[in-house]
C-alpha cells in the first residue's frame, strides 16, 4: 500500500490486491476529470473570454465531490454509477449543441456503460448502455422528425448510417468490454481458488513439518534415554560381573586338584559365559558412547587411521597371512577413535569371515561422488547371503553360530553408527558374488 491511497481509497479496499489496484485506478479518474475540466476552463479564460463556454467550474466541483463520495463509502456500485451518471450528464448538451448524430462528442458519451461496466457491475454497464441507446435514438428521432442538425443538407440515408453506425459500435465496444471483464474475472476467480488451495496445502504442509519436527525432538529424547540406559546398564553390570568372574577363578582354582570333578567343566562353562558377557558389555558400551564425541571431530586422513589399524591387528594379519591393499584415501572430518572402530570392525571382519584355506585379501578403494567420499571394502571371504544384507547392520544380529565364530553382533551395528551419526551411509553392494563388499560414505570437507 503506498502513502497517497489512505488520501484517495476506502480502507475497505486495503485487504485485497485486487480492490485496491481498481479504487486507485476509479479514483484517478476522478482525478483525471478534474485536471481535464481545470485546463480547458484556464485555456478558455485565457484564449476565449467573450466565448460563452461550458460550466467547467461545475464539473471541476462534481469530479472532486464524486471523490469524496467514493473515498467515503468505498461503494464501487455507487461510484461508477454515478460517474458514468456524471459524465453522461456533462456530455449531453455538447452533443446537441455540436451536431448531434454527427458529433464527435456522442463517441465520448460511451465512456458512460464503460464505466459503469468496469467499475460497477454488468447490470449497471448494460442499463447505461440502454440510456446511450435511447439518447442515440432520441438524437436520430430530432436530426429526422425535426431536421434539428447544422448540416442543412443531410439526407435521410445519411442520419440512419450514423444512427445504425454509432448504436453497432456502442453494443460491440461494450460486449467487447464486458466479455474480457468477464474473462478476467474468471481467470482472477481461478487464481484466486488456486491461492485458496496453495494456502490450504501450505498448511498442511506447516502442520505436518510442526509434526514432524515434535516425532524427531520425542525420537531424539528417547533415543537418548536409550543410549544413557545402554550406558549405564553396561557400566553398572561390569562390576558384579567382574565379581562373579574373581569368585568362578577362585572356584576353580581350588578344583583343580581334582581333574576328574563335573564341577570343574561347569566352572569352565561359567568361566567362559562371564568373558563372553565381559566382551558383550565392553562393546555395548561403546556402541552407546558413539556420537558423544562430536565436538572432538576434525580432519584425519585416512590413510593414517589405516596404518594404526593395521599396526593393532599385526599380529592377527600375520596369523592368517592376511593382506590389505588400497589406493590414497582422502582427509574427512571425523573422530579419529571413531574411524580407528570403523576401519578395524570392517578389516577383522574380513579377516574373521575368510574362507578356509584361503589366505584373506581386503581391497581398500575411494572415489568422489557427488559431494561424498565413497570408500569400498572389498574381501574375497565367505561373503554374505542376498538375503541378509540389509539386516547385518542391526544390533545383536548374527548369521552364524558362537560356535563357528565368535563375537557379539554389534560390531557392524557400530560402524552403521559411525557413518550415520557424520552424515554418510553404509550398505553392502547388492551384486557381488565373491567376497563382500562394504561400501560407505562421508561427506565431504566443506571449501568454505
Amino acid at each position: 500500500m503506498k502513502h497517497y491511497d489512505r488520501l484517495l481509497v476506502h480502507s475497505d479496499h486495503y485487504l485485497s490486491v485486487l480492490d485496491l489496484r481498481k479504487a486507485r485506478v476509479l479514483a484517478s479518474i476522478h482525478l483525471f476529470l478534474f485536471f481535464i475540466s481545470f485546463s480547458i476552463e484556464l485555456s478558455n479564460s485565457i484564449y476565449y473570454p467573450s466565448v460563452q463556454n461550458p460550466p467547467l467550474k461545475i464539473a471541476m466541483g462534481i469530479s472532486i465531490g464524486l471523490l469524496i463520495i467514493f473515498r467515503k463509502y468505498g461503494k464501487f456500485v455507487l461510484s461508477g454509477n454515478l460517474l458514468s451518471f456524471f459524465l453522461f450528464v456533462i456530455l449531453v448538451e455538447p452533443v446537441l449543441e455540436t451536431g448531434g448524430l454527427y458529433s464527435d462528442n456522442l463517441l465520448w458519451m460511451l465512456a458512460a456503460p464503460l464505466l459503469a461496466l468496469l467499475f460497477a457491475n454488468a447490470l449497471s454497464g448494460f442499463s447505461w448502455l440502454l440510456v446511450l441507446l435511447t439518447f442515440t435514438s432520441y438524437v436520430y428521432y430530432l436530426d429526422i422528425i425535426q431536421g434539428y442538425t447544422f448540416r442543412e443538407q443531410t439526407m435521410q440515408l445519411d442520419a440512419f448510417y450514423f444512427f445504425v453506425s454509432y448504436s453497432g459500435l456502442f453494443i460491440m465496444v461494450v460486449g467487447i468490454v464486458l466479455f474480457f471483464a468477464t474473462g478476467q474475472s474468471m481467470i482472477i476467480n481461478a487464481l484466486n481458488l488456486q491461492q485458496k488451495e496453495l494456502e490450504r496445502q501450505k498448511a498442511e504442509l506447516s502442520r505436518q513439518t510442526q509434526s514432524l519436527i515434535e516425532a524427531e525432538a520425542k525420537l531424539i529424547a528417547s533415543n537418548k534415554e536409550l543410549e544413557q540406559f545402554a550406558y549405564a546398564a553396561s557400566h553398572d553390570l561390569k562390576e558384579p560381573l567382574r565379581m562373579i568372574g574373581s569368585y568362578t577363578q577362585l572356584i576353580k582354582r581350588r578344583l583343580s586338584n581334582q581333574p576328574d570333578d563335573p564341577a570343574v567343566e561347569y566352572m569352565g562353562y561359567v568361566t567362559d559365559g562371564v568373558s563372553r558377557m565381559e566382551k558383550l558389555l565392553n562393546d555395548l558400551l561403546e556402541y552407546s558412547r558413539l556420537g558423544r564425541r562430536s565436538e572432538n571431530d576434525k580432519e584425519v586422513n585416512l590413510d593414517d587411521i589405516l596404518l594404526m589399524v593395521v599396526g593393532n591387528l599385526v599380529t592377527t594379519m600375520k596369523e592368517t597371512d592376511a593382506a590389505v591393499y588400497t589406493n590414497p584415501l582422502p582427509v574427512v572430518k571425523a573422530s579419529s577413535t571413531e574411524m580407528m572402530q570403523l576401519f578395524q570392525n570392517l578389516i577383522s571382519n574380513s579377516i574373521k569371515f575368510r574362507q578356509k584355506d584361503v589366505k584373506p585379501v581386503i581391497r581398500i578403494s575411494h572415489e568422489s561422488k557427488d559431494g561424498n567420499h565413497v570408500i569400498h571394502f572389498h574381501d574375497n571371504g565367505i561373503g554374505i547371503p542376498a538375503e541378509h544384507r540389509d539386516g547385518v547392520f542391526n544390533i545383536f544380529e548374527r548369521l552364524h553360530s558362537r560356535h563357528e565364530y565368535e563375537g557379539t553382533g554389534i560390531g557392524l551395528a557400530t560402524c552403521k553408527k559411525i557413518v550415520s551419526n557424520m552424515g554418510g551411509n553404509i550398505w553392502v553392494h547388492p551384486e557381488e558374488s565373491n567376497g563382500t563388499t562394504f561400501i560407505f560414505t562421508i561427506p565431504e570437507i566443506s571449501k568454505n
